[in-house]
């Protein structure tokens, strides 16, 4: 018995592992995320508050899949008559669901930063999110304007409040205004009571289909979406004797609710959002529009970084044609003769530049060096003082001769 116990125990472990956490219901998954207030909530849960709840369990869950709802709205408008083809696209089954309801899948594609904020609310604070339907619908059946009609009938049981369909086999989806649908009776010296019913409360289009794609219900008790499988009670059993059931929307797969949570990775541009004072005044997504915009600056700085270094090098370049140019002139100055016949040449000098070698050669000094021209006058006077020195000690000692062949001095020798 204690190994059976074991194993059962095993079991649950292994299956609750295996299961993604994409895939779970009643998803708080993010105890860190940015969590909306009671009247962000309201505020943003206020058009669809009032939607039968068969609907909406279908759109919470859809609500997360922004880029396949976007694609189903496409999809769509290139298909009109072809509402039957939904059921073979591959998108997940809650936004196959909503398609089938054309007017609510392009509400939800046009608004796609509303539906962005929906989903991430859904995924981070399910609980919240379904206390702020029923705290909304509590004040629209108090100020006289939630009742049940043909289109639909109105449940109360303790402190939830339901909404279902009033025939088995259509399925209505209500159209209001949120600035008038959850406003108190007015007092005596407001709005008069004439302006608020003109102002048409709730209104029906045409009737639309119950179909087997309604596969999921809201439990108000537990705050989340589960798959009924046209399975169970109320509603769920009086339309499915008129429901055809398929393996498309009926499927054991489908037990588990999916959601996607990588949704609350994606940027929200809360501006975009309807404000209704008339349901929280003065509300505002200020505190979460500062996480957004900080996730933008991020990129922002890595332009502006991106932006310097390529000044830098530039500035680096500009530094490295200043050192070369200096190094050019330089070895102008060291190396080059001005007087060269080259340079001349450049300078359109050539015919001064031979006459200064002509000048040079001139004036050079005996002794193959330059000199000035009062040095070399000097060497020629030294020079010629030496010969005549030279020619004089000649005749004194009788090493030179005289006119006539004659000897002159006393040194000569005597026969």
């Amino acid at each position: 018995m204690k190994r059976i116990t074991l194993f059962l125990m095993a079991v649950c472990l292994v299956a609750h592992s295996t299961t993604p956490a994409s895939a779970r219901s009643a998803p708080n998954y993010s105890a860190q995320a940015q969590q909306l207030s009671a009247e962000q909530l309201d505020n943003l849960l206020a058009s669809i508050a009032l939607y039968p709840d068969p609907l909406l369990a279908q759109v919470l869950p859809a609500s997360t899949f922004v880029e396949q709802i976007d694609q189903a709205a496409r999809w769509l408008r290139a298909n009109p008559n072809n509402i039957a083809g939904v059921d073979s696209q591959s998108w997940d089954v809650s936004v196959k669901s909503v398609a089938h309801y054309p007017q609510v899948i392009y509400m939800m594609a046009e608004k796609m930063d509303w539906t962005t904020a929906l989903g991430q609310s859904y995924v981070n604070q399910s609980t919240d999110v379904f206390t702020a339907i029923q705290r909304l619908r509590a004040r629209a059946k108090s100020a006289g304007n939630l009742k049940s009609s043909k289109e639909q009938t109105i449940i109360v049981e303790q402190q939830v409040i339901k909404i279902v369909p009033a025939q088995p086999q259509v399925i209505y989806v209500p159209t209001y205004n949120p600035q008038v649908v959850y406003v108190q009776a007015p007092p005596p010296s407001g709005p008069s009571t004439g302006a608020v019913v003109a102002a048409s409360a709730i209104a029906f289009g045409a009737g639309l289909a119950i179909g087997a794609w309604l596969n999921n219900d809201c439990n108000w008790h537990t705050h989340s979406v589960y798959y009924h499988g046209w399975h169970g009670t109320g509603w769920v059993s009086t339309s499915s004797h008129y429901v055809h059931t398929s393996s498309v929307y009926v499927n054991r797969s489908y037990s588990t609710v999916h959601v996607n949570t990588a949704v609350v990775n994606r940027n929200v541009n809360y501006n975009n959002i309807n404000h209704y004072n008339s349901v929280s005044r003065n509300v505002n997504y200020n505190n979460v529009n500062v996480n957004n915009v900080n996730r933008n600056n991020v990129n922002v700085n890595n332009v502006n970084v991106n932006n310097v270094n390529r000044n830098n090098v530039n500035t680096n370049n500009i530094n490295r044609n200043n050192v070369n140019t200096n190094n050019i002139n330089n070895t102008t100055r060291k190396n080059v003769n001005a007087d060269s016949a080259k340079v001349n040449s450049y300078r359109g000098q050539t015919g001064q530049s031979a006459a200064a070698s002509t000048q040079r050669a001139q004036s050079s000094s005996a002794f193959g060096g330059r000199a000035s021209a009062g040095t070399t006058a000097r060497q020629s006077e030294r020079g010629q003082a030496s010969r005549q020195s030279a020619q004089s000690s000649s005749h004194s000692f009788g090493g030179g001769r005289s006119g006539g062949g004659g000897r002159s001095g006393g040194g000569g020798r005597r026969r």
